[in-house]
């Protein structure tokens, strides 16, 4: 399982590829509004300018407290501590569940209708929700983003980079169901070929180390 596509055999593969553009783009798709799966806006285009960060951290986020840097244990790290009730707020990285949607050895890649990398090329993904497996994340934002029913043949990869406040993990699927038909997140869908990847106009590190990757496992 890669953890990032850094080989010289991928870097390679990643510039015989770049220029292509996207062959067999399908024509741009209208928001859907269908009423198969639950419709809501990305969570970037809710509030794209604010982001939860150590120096944005204020009040307590179970009693309103105010938050001062106090030493924890066991380590004596300074964190962000509620003086009023003394709950210790952690500012982990969120998790992120994505899919590479397979079909006929081209694989599904989403154009972006929201900041950040409006109009850049990513992967079906998006955030996890409290209490739910990762899997079903991954099954339920391409879902929601495409209407496609896919099945998670395996682990592709888990992409992380310092700095960045989410972990991202993709898994290999197959389309079982479905034409791509685009929700209010997405302005164009369309399955490429390797040589066909738009490796100039992609949303992400993430999405080039992806793909990267998912290029060098092609026979």
């Amino acid at each position: 399982m890669p953890l990032r596509g850094t080989s010289d055999s991928l870097a390679r593969a990643s510039r015989d590829c770049k220029g292509a553009g996207v062959a067999s783009a399908l024509p741009r798709c209208r928001p859907s509004g269908y009423a198969g799966g639950r419709e809501r806006p990305g969570r970037s285009a809710l509030h794209p300018h604010r982001e939860l960060r150590p120096d944005t951290r204020r009040f307590c986020p179970l009693c309103g407290g105010t938050l001062g840097l106090q030493p924890v244990p066991p380590d004596g790290r300074r964190e962000a501590v509620c003086e009023g009730c003394g709950f210790v707020f952690y500012l982990n990285p969120k998790l992120v569940a994505g899919t590479l949607p397979c079909r006929d050895g081209r694989v599904l890649l989403i154009r972006r209708a929201h900041a950040p990398a409006r109009g850049k090329w990513t992967f079906p993904g998006g955030f996890v929700d409290w209490g739910e497996a990762v899997g079903e994340a991954a099954i339920r934002e391409t879902r929601e983003e495409v209407q496609l029913e896919v099945r998670l043949d395996r682990l592709h990869g888990v992409y992380s980079y310092p700095g960045v406040s989410v972990v991202i993990v993709v898994y290999l699927a197959t389309v079982i169901a479905g034409e791509p038909v685009c929700g209010s997140e997405v302005l164009e869908a369309a399955f490429v070929a390797p040589a066909e990847i738009p490796w100039e106009e992609l949303a992400f590190p993430s999405t080039a180390d992806a793909l990267r990757d998912w290029v060098a496992g092609q026979p």
